[in-house]
């Protein structure tokens, strides 16, 4: 099979390699589509944290597939079923598994496409146990998607989902902060605000569901959100963050900026009694709740694909997400076809 590998930091491409065989327990399959992330890109050039990597690896965590053979031991899974699947591979038996938390299981980090074979191939293996059976009424190519909105949905399930009719405000506008959009309007929120940073990616979020739009240089004075999501990876985004909560308000933050010095204030956050919560992946409980909001066409991430390219052009596609001038939202590659 054909498998995109990268060896080390800046050694990487398209290679011949041996199909894999599904073991006890686990599944062979066929991804359709996969979606493609700064994460990624850090897994090319060196940046991600040793701790939470194995070279060499087989990019790809965010995708969808269909099952093409099951091992054995297999229950309620069939070949041509299409479905997703968990990357972190939680021990399941201690004491954060037993939380419900296994995003962040307590045994050594391991994960489809950071220190596991990912989905950048013909074929890849994963353990029954962590797959979803998707609705067959449902495109398989969006589905890729519901990897990233999980991560939101891991942290809106930790803090409560908000109430109807509250004010709620994402800071970030790439991909993690739209997909925060088209799942937060469904809580039917009084206000819905993304502050962003580029004007052209800030033009989507009120198609997908956002009352209102500002730029992060123009949030002096606005203080008075519920609930505040934070999606951009970077320190100032997180102080901006809790600059708009209310006080007693909320705030969750997904970015994860790689500054490893401090640049929030503790005492913005004592002063206005926050509570801030930081997400790192998502639960089960948060991936179940997308695959059946995704069943029910509730939640649709179609708008976010700008790209698409076939496994052969692999190299384009992280090319164009690492183009800031490219205009690219969601780079998606389809090793099969977009079939699977």
């Amino acid at each position: 099979m054909r498998g995109f590998v990268v060896e080390s930091p800046g050694r990487y491409g398209l290679a011949e390699l041996p199909e894999p065989a599904p073991g006890p327990g686990e599944l062979l399959v066929a991804p359709a589509a996969v979606g493609v992330c700064g994460s990624d890109l850090e897994l090319l050039d060196g940046r991600r944290p040793s701790e939470y990597v194995r070279y060499p690896v087989i990019p790809g965590h965010e995708w969808a597939g269909h099952v093409v053979a099951c091992g054995p031991g297999v229950d309620g899974i069939e070949p041509g079923m299409p479905l997703v699947a968990e990357g972190v591979r939680a021990c399941g038996r201690c004491p954060r598994c037993a939380e419900g938390r296994n995003n962040v299981c307590s045994a050594e980090y391991a994960e489809t496409g950071f220190t596991l074979p990912g989905a950048l191939a013909d074929r890849l293996v994963v353990p029954a146990r962590l797959a979803h059976p998707l609705s067959t009424q449902r495109p398989i190519a969006t589905a890729a998607l519901i990897e990233p909105a999980a991560c939101v949905a891991t942290g809106l399930l930790e803090v409560g989902i908000p109430r109807a009719g509250s004010r709620v405000a994402v800071v970030g506008d790439g991909p993690l902060g739209l997909l925060a959009i088209v799942l937060l309007r469904l809580t039917s929120p009084r206000e819905l605000l993304l502050v962003g940073s580029r004007p052209q990616r800030i033009g989507y979020a009120t198609r997908l569901g956002a009352t209102a739009t500002v730029r992060r240089d123009e949030v002096a004075g606005l203080n008075e959100f519920d609930v505040v999501v934070e999606c951009t990876n970077s320190p100032a985004g997180a102080a901006v963050a809790l600059g708009l909560a209310r006080r007693a308000g909320t705030v969750v933050l997904l970015g994860i900026s790689g500054a490893g010095t401090p640049a929030v204030d503790p005492d913005v956050i004592t002063l206005g009694n926050l509570r801030v919560q930081g997400i790192f992946a998502a639960t089960r409980a948060a991936w179940r709740w997308l695959v059946e909001l995704y069943g029910a066409g509730l939640f649709d991430p179609s708008p976010l694909i700008t790209h698409r390219f076939e496994l052969g052009r692999v190299d384009e596609a992280f090319a164009v997400l690492g183009d800031r001038d490219a205009g690219a939202l969601k780079v998606v590659v389809e090793p099969n076809g977009g079939e699977g």
